[in-house]
């Protein structure tokens, strides 16, 4: 006989699954951004602009 105070494995099971979808999503978004800005990055640097922020023109 089971523990009616424990979670039933179906449960465990679609929390596992739940935790893993938000973790995939989580990764994509992560790894998209990364590669997004590496992109720009690299767009930037062959056309010749300085990367970062821009400074001030000096007097």
């Amino acid at each position: 006989m089971s523990d009616p105070k424990m979670p039933s494995r179906r449960a465990l099971r679609v929390l596992a699954l739940l935790a893993a979808f938000v973790a995939l999503i989580w990764v994509v978004i992560f790894v998209g951004e990364n590669v997004a800005h590496y992109r720009s990055l690299a767009k930037q640097q062959r056309a010749g602009e300085p990367g970062g922020v821009p400074r001030r023109p000096q007097p």
